[in-house]
């Protein structure tokens, strides 16, 4: 059963994408930004936008099931994921009682997210592991299917393009992704920030396509993608707050 996701949009009306890759135009090349949860009992905002930054579809999933189907049915050139989507370098699993855990619970990546003056919430705290697993789980799905993947933070990514975040205001954080660009999102109805998370992920995709987007650490298991800064520009760019990031 479709939860929330038929209320906002059908999967059956979103038409079917030509293939991916050199037979797809540059300016129909899509893609997916999932702003995950941990897990069903949770809404995942889902945004599927066009070369032109336009919203094709903005809906929240429930279930795995829904998020597989929509990616089939799009066909994207590239999927953004707000979550980690793989485990620190040296563990095996998220067992806090296995031997690996002496290799602690953030990931190069994080660190060098901490390091350049963001803050990202280590990716096996305790609070984190659910979200980790999924995303891992999400990841490995779609790496078997074919797709490209890419691991984003929106609070990071609002940050540098100086988008206030959906804690300062959801209007400013919907106002902001227009000025950036983004065009689309639906006026007739209430707009959750799940879905305007997803929605940056989405625009984060677009600029990794068009070249226009840096990597934080080690591309390993994915890159983790952010727009890129200008020469000198400090990171957590919302004044006088460093970022704070997390699914």
């Amino acid at each position: 059963m479709l939860s929330d996701f038929v209320r906002n949009t059908d999967i059956s009306s979103i038409p079917s994408a030509p293939a991916t890759g050199p037979d797809r135009p540059e300016a129909g090349r899509l893609v997916v930004g999932i702003d995950l949860r941990s897990g069903p009992r949770y809404p995942t905002g889902i945004a599927v936008m066009d070369a032109s930054r336009r919203l094709r579809t903005l809906a929240v999933v429930r279930d795995d099931v829904e998020i597989d189907a929509l990616i089939a049915r799009v066909a994207p050139d590239l999927v953004a994921v707000d979550a980690p989507l793989g485990l620190p370098e040296g563990r095996c699993c998220t067992t806090p009682s296995c031997d690996c855990a002496r290799y602690g619970i953030m990931r190069a990546a994080d660190r060098a997210c901490a390091a350049a003056g963001f803050r990202p919430f280590p990716t096996l705290l305790p609070s984190m592991v659910k979200l980790t697993e999924r995303g891992i789980a999400l990841h490995a799905r779609l790496n078997a299917g074919g797709y490209d993947v890419i691991e984003v933070y929106p609070g990071m990514a609002q940050d540098v393009l100086r988008i206030p975040r959906k804690r300062a205001s959801l209007d400013g954080l919907r106002r902001g992704l227009k000025r950036a660009g983004v065009r689309g999102i639906p006026r007739g109805r209430r707009v959750t920030h799940d879905e305007l998370d997803a929605a940056t992920c989405a625009l984060v995709a677009q600029l990794h396509l068009a070249g226009a987007t840096e990597t934080m650490g080690p591309c390993d298991p994915v890159p983790l993608v952010l727009p890129r800064r200008s020469a000198g520009e400090p990171a957590g760019t919302s004044p006088g707050r460093p970022a704070t990031i997390g699914g």
